[in-house]
């Protein structure tokens, strides 16, 4: 009985099996931190600040418009930040996992 072949598919099936449950989970399987998600939201909200105002300065020195690039990309940063936190905020990765 030992010589039938679906035998030894299914003990090599259960023994990867075995193996796949004993490897640890990967990086993006653990749920993040309290403050790893506070990091999170102020370094999107800073990046996309500080990119508004980055492109609204060059684009000032660019074209002559001082300070109405900055004015207006700052305010499209900021909008653009806060976008970012909020989809950062409500993405499914983020949802508490249930208590066992």
């Amino acid at each position: 009985m030992s010589d039938d072949p679906t035998l030894g598919n299914l003990k090599r099936r259960i023994e990867d099996a075995k193996k796949a449950l004993q490897t640890p989970p990967s990086q993006d399987d653990t749920p993040q931190t309290t403050l790893g998600k506070l990091f999170n939201v102020g370094v999107e909200l800073v990046g996309g600040v500080l990119a508004g105002v980055g492109v609204g300065l060059l684009l000032d020195w660019i074209f002559g418009t001082s300070p109405w690039g900055l004015i207006c990309l700052f305010i499209f940063g900021s909008i653009a930040g806060m976008m970012n936190v909020y989809r950062s905020l409500m993405s499914p990765k983020n949802k508490k996992p249930p208590h066992a």
